[in-house]
């Protein structure tokens, strides 16, 4: 697993890998009366796969969670499914702004002490109003979709 490289290089190379599992897997013969205790060995190989992706991801997520969320990798379609599924754009804000807040309550005596606790109860005022900017810039872009498309999102 290659997870030195950037997460968008590594999806790609793991994207190939996969594309090329499955075409192993959609090959094997297969008759009606055959047990198919054979292709444990393959579909192992493709939920180790999996596991790479995801702990490749984790790391990612760890170094640029931004750059993980936004995930300028995945296909329309996938990105569609975000939608579909309640994952908004503007959710990763949400949750920036809740987590921060409930940091900041749960550390504020020592951060009146001047600590730094290293999460994001450590957002300065200029970060949080970086992150205010880019919420707006977001929204304006979704208000740039078509406006039946806006409704469905919003209803869904």
């Amino acid at each position: 697993m290659a997870t030195s490289l950037p997460f968008t290089q590594f999806y790609n190379s793991w994207f190939d890998q996969l594309r090329h599992l499955v075409h192993q897997l959609s090959t094997v013969p297969r008759t009606p009366d055959q047990n198919e205790d054979h292709l444990l060995p393959l579909v192992n190989k493709v939920m180790s796969h999996h596991e790479d992706y995801f702990h490749a991801k984790s790391v990612a997520t760890e170094k640029d969670p931004l750059h993980v969320l936004a995930s300028p990798w995945v296909t329309t379609m996938e990105r569609s499914l975000y939608w579909i599924t309640g994952w908004r754009p503007t959710t990763a804000f949400h949750l920036i702004y809740t987590e921060s807040s409930h940091l900041f309550e749960s550390h504020i005596i020592d951060i009146l002490r001047g600590l730094h606790t290293g999460d994001l109860g450590d957002l300065s005022p200029v970060q949080f109003q970086r992150v205010s900017e880019l919420q707006c810039e977001t929204v304006t872009n979704i208000l740039t979709l078509p406006l039946p498309l806006i409704i469905f999102f919003i209803n869904h």
